[in-house]
């Protein structure tokens, strides 16, 4: 049975660590789009939208009339209308009628403390910014997406509307923007008269990271989201096809860890993401990155909503993007702890001590079954003898069939007769696994735990401890943990145990710290239980045969 509990937990953490480490691989090159010309002077405008709460219902899409090109409409200059609201900071450039910027005012890079970024760093020739349109006609799409449009602003019903003009004679291209007071949530509108087969796309990716997100195994970025007739799926950006189409499809979009671009139409036909290799404009190296498009529909136009935001449990649930949250497959107990440590933090103000406060509360509703565990160990320790005595009267039974089943009966009679239940050592254990998978799910992929600092040298729960002092508190208190609690089975038996610390250590080394705080603590409090049921039980060595 020892050896069973063993078997199942190295297996068990070593799967974990292994799905941490995977990490994303490139893709092939789709296409490169030419360098638009020399950009003139740029002039900047503002637009302040004024602080208020948000009003659940959902902002109504109104797709503008475009009227027949007549004449060539177009832009003299580069304009910058930026849209600044109490939670991100928009920048829209008259350059192709695209968003060129969307910072987030509430979230910061780890280190830098700079506004997270959501439109990822290029080549500063590229026109393929957020909402930029791809045509098999690629002279066509080159030529809108590096056009000068003309830019009218104005308040409509409590939303505040951009709307780009452009014209060559030929296609006239309208693109509407429209900024209500729903946090990250705005409306789009995108028309070509007359109308031609097109696509609205966002990307490349997600986000530029920064170096400390680089390095770690946990962050995975640029990974395609979609739901189609109401199933959820994540498409890496290094798996598939280099064009995926979907249809009767609900939204789609390009996440990572902690953040979402998507797109919502309620005009518009199939949803694509397709893979382009671009070269990093900051480390010289290529890569592969995932655009999320919406096909026109045939009138020309494709409209909806789109969300630039964080993947904040509660605001991904209103918006009807709650799937997009993936705190993997025991999602349910991630959301659990999650609505728990934010309830908790409440009154700790600090979520390590969340940690804490959760972890007592989880090790007391353990408590029953955990007791039972040491109950029946100690149990075991004592009928240790009687067990021995059966083992060497079937000398032959590794080798004999019908000895072994003959031990195993008798073996089993006598844990019948000492009220022995082999099973109530594995039950605390295999509770526990699905908990720490739930944390380490919910430490990698909760926005409101990044950037969560503890004390001292832990400034960040999300990521690992950089002096891996708290792994080594682990690995040690897990020995003083195993060195506690009641022997059985056979001295190679008890080694075996006492190795498992170090493979626990080795593995945690990298995980999440406010994950190795849990299981710390998990130690601290089973290490005092443990010093409180061996006194009893030497004060009360009857007691052992009651219980």
């Amino acid at each position: 049975m020892e050896k069973r509990i063993f078997l199942a937990i190295v297996i068990s953490i070593a799967f974990l660590w292994v799905w941490a480490a995977l990490a994303p691989k490139l893709f092939p090159d789709l296409a490169k789009k030419p360098a638009p010309p020399a950009k003139p002077a740029i002039e900047k405008t503002t637009t302040a939208v004024p602080s208020a709460t948000p009003a659940p219902a959902r902002a109504e899409t109104v797709t503008a009339v475009v009227p027949a090109a007549t004449a060539p409409i177009r832009g003299e200059r580069v304009q910058l209308t930026i849209i600044d609201k109490p939670e991100y900071r928009a920048t829209l450039s008259n350059r192709g009628a695209e968003i060129v910027s969307f910072k987030l005012k509430k979230y910061t890079q780890k280190h830098t403390k700079a506004p997270v970024e959501l439109v990822k760093a290029r080549d500063p020739r590229r026109t393929d910014y957020p909402f930029a349109i791809e045509a098999s006609d690629r002279a066509l799409a080159d030529r809108l997406n590096s056009a000068l449009y003309t830019v009218s602003e104005r308040d409509e019903r409590g939303q505040h509307v951009v709307e780009y003009r452009y014209s060559d004679g030929r296609v006239t291209a309208t693109k509407v923007f429209r900024f209500s007071l729903q946090p990250y949530l705005f409306d789009f509108s995108v028309s070509l008269t007359p109308p031609a087969p097109y696509r609205v796309a966002v990307g490349p990716g997600i986000r530029t990271l920064g170096p400390e997100e680089q390095d770690t195994q946990v962050v995975t970025t640029g990974n395609g989201i979609v739901e189609v007739d109401g199933k959820f799926k994540v498409i890496g950006r290094e798996k598939g096809d280099r064009v995926r189409v979907f249809d009767a499809v609900s939204y789609i979009g390009i996440a990572d860890n902690y953040f979402l671009t998507v797109l919502r139409a309620n005009r518009g036909g199939q949803g694509v993401l397709h893979r382009m290799s671009l070269v990093d404009p900051k480390t010289k190296k290529k890569r592969d990155d995932l655009y999320a498009a919406i096909n026109t529909a045939p009138d020309g136009t494709v409209a909806g909503e789109a969300f630039f935001g964080p993947k904040e449990t509660k605001l991904l649930d209103r918006y009807g993007f709650g799937d997009a949250l993936q705190f993997g497959w025991l999602g349910l107990i991630a959301r659990f702890l999650l609505e728990a440590l934010v309830w908790i933090n409440q009154y700790t103000r600090n979520y390590g001590f969340a940690i804490i406060v959760l972890t007592i509360f989880l090790k007391i509703i353990l408590y029953p079954l955990q007791h039972k565990q040491t109950v029946s160990m100690k149990k075991m320790q004592k009928a240790q003898p009687k067990i021995e005595a059966i083992k060497a009267k079937y000398k032959k039974a590794r080798t004999d069939p019908e000895q072994r089943q003959k031990m195993n009966v008798e073996t089993m009679q006598l844990y019948q007769k000492e009220g022995i239940n082999p099973m109530a050592g594995c039950l605390p254990l295999i509770l526990q696994l699905p908990i720490l998978w739930g944390f380490y799910n919910l430490l990698s992929h909760a926005i409101e735990l990044r950037g969560a600092p503890f004390m001292l040298w832990i400034g960040d729960l999300s990521e690992k401890d950089p002096y891996y002092i708290t792994p080594i508190l682990m690995t040690a208190t897990m020995f003083l943990q195993t060195y506690l609690m009641p022997a059985t089975g056979d001295p190679a038996q008890r080694k075996m145990f006492l190795f498992m610390p170090l493979i626990f250590g080795f593995l945690f080394k990298d995980f999440p710290s406010g994950l190795v705080l849990y299981w710390l603590v998990q130690n601290i409090l089973t290490i005092v239980q443990q010093l409180i049921m061996n006194k009893w039980w030497k004060d009360h060595p009857d007691e052992v045969q009651k219980a």
